[in-house]
């Protein structure tokens, strides 16, 4: 393994895409057409964006060894995603999700099997304590027996325990685990439930009293807000031709770690994941945010130029 690389934890999937007209309210019927089933996940996702940046980047997840796991695994090579650390159990199904796409927005459907609580393989421990950055969800960690022993030994070894923040991740903001994340990334839905009615300026000034680094909240078209204890980046969103919306915050976040890596500043990262999240929803698919950096900086300077000559 090359230093510094990124090791990331979460499921890989089948998305299954299907189109509708429009969205129905609960106990209605939605006459939807398929579409094409591409391989997601939301870690994997932004794993592959990192690996497009040539970040060297490890996937740890559980699968079986049928046919679908096994194009799950050729689509993360082409990307250049390493999975030598997915480990085989074929008591798993089929990892997916449902997604319905419609003028306004899409809908995602995630199918949760029961998942088996593991002990990690000595040698996925071992290359997890020497990664800079650990990207996963606190769903994710809490499949690990003692998981709140396993952050802390991760942080002792010097990495920087990264969460990617969404309402289904968390129970509530008493979870433990936000008192061990060096990065946390939240969506809208995941700062108000984490908020619980209180301001977000005062939820987020309390987690990096408590020790968190960063702090930033994707707010899809409307942009980004970005904290450090330091400094506070707000950006508006870039106007976009949008096609599909998945995958556009993990090309966010991963984009966001991928500039922490090169000891970017706060304003340089946001900018910089801003336009590559932009970028990722003109492109049908959840790896749509794949790219190399030269690409994004490109579409940085278009988005540039277009606002100049307004």
């Amino acid at each position: 393994m090359k230093e510094p690389y990124i090791a990331a934890i979460g499921t890989a999937c089948m998305d299954e895409y299907y189109c509708a007209e429009s969205w129905v309210e609960e106990g209605g019927k939605l006459l939807v057409k398929p579409l094409e089933a591409l391989v997601g996940g939301m870690i994997p996702n932004a794993a592959s964006v990192m690996a497009g940046y040539q970040d060297d980047i490890y996937l740890v997840d559980y699968m079986n060894d049928g046919a679908v796991s096994r194009k799950i695994k050729k689509n993360l090579n082409y990307y250049n995603v390493d999975t030598s650390f997915i480990e085989t159990d074929n008591r798993l199904e089929d990892a997916k999700c449902l997604i319905i796409l419609t003028k306004k927005e899409r809908t995602i459907f995630v199918v949760d099997y029961p998942k088996p609580q593991r002990i990690l393989p000595a040698r996925t421990l071992e290359m997890l304590r020497g990664a800079a950055f650990v990207y996963t969800t606190m769903t994710e960690l809490r499949r690990f027996k003692n998981y709140e022993l396993l952050a802390d030994d991760l942080r002792s070894h010097g990495v920087r325990l990264v969460f990617d923040v969404e309402d289904s991740t968390f129970q509530d903001e008493t979870d433990s685990l936000f008192q061990k994340a060096d990065i946390l990334f939240f969506n809208r839905a995941g700062l108000d439930k984490y908020c619980h009615g209180s301001e977000p300026e005062e939820c987020i000034e309390k987690l990096l009293r408590g020790g968190c680094g960063i702090v930033v909240t994707t707010l899809g078209a409307e942009g980004c807000d970005c904290h450090s204890p330091e400094e506070h980046v707000r950006l508006k969103g870039l106007p976009a031709k949008v096609l599909d919306t998945t995958g556009a915050g993990d090309t966010f976040n991963a984009s966001f770690v991928h500039c922490l890596m090169r000891g970017c500043s706060l304003s340089e990262a946001a900018e910089f994941s801003n336009a590559a999240a932009a970028r990722a929803t003109e492109i049908l698919g959840p790896k749509g945010g794949v790219a190399e950096a030269g690409a994004v900086e490109k579409y940085m300077r278009k988005q540039r130029e277009r606002k100049e000559s307004e």
